[in-house]
């Protein structure tokens, strides 16, 4: 989660001006199990305990999007996710389409919870696939 593991430990450094830096402050993710929690709870507790923000450096981050997608326009590109916020508003919200799939992390009516809307729902990654394909033949 942060750059220094001992910024877990010890709140005071970053009550002496340490910087927060997390990969992301996502509230879950999927496991063979079923749900667990994801680092946001950390996060969100050491910004908190600390009084400071964090510097979130992945999804949804708009930069890390476009980072990721080199000289390739946003809009010519299309992010495939089950996370409503982090993978598909974010997404959205750097420029670039972006298709839900309802496995994983997906909870019936995730698409109602965003605006706008994702660019599509789909039942699964290879749904999404071929959505991808059949639209731009």
């Amino acid at each position: 989660m942060c750059y220094n593991p001992h910024l877990v430990n010890h709140p005071r450094y970053l009550q002496d001006g340490a910087q927060l830096i997390a990969i992301h402050a996502g509230k879950y993710y999927k496991r063979s199990d079923g749900l667990a929690l994801g680092p946001g709870c950390f996060v969100k507790g050491l910004e908190y305990s600390a009084q400071c923000t964090a510097e979130l450096v992945g999804k949804p981050n708009k930069t890390f999007f476009l980072s990721a997608l080199g000289n390739i326009p946003p809009e010519d590109a299309v992010m495939i996710g089950d996370d409503v916020t982090d993978d598909i508003q974010g997404a959205m919200n750097a420029g670039l389409k972006a298709f839900l799939v309802q496995t994983g992390k997906y909870k019936p009516g995730d698409e109602n919870k965003i605006n706008p809307p994702p660019t599509a729902v789909v039942p699964s990654f290879v749904e999404a696939v071929d959505k991808l394909i059949s639209d731009n033949k």
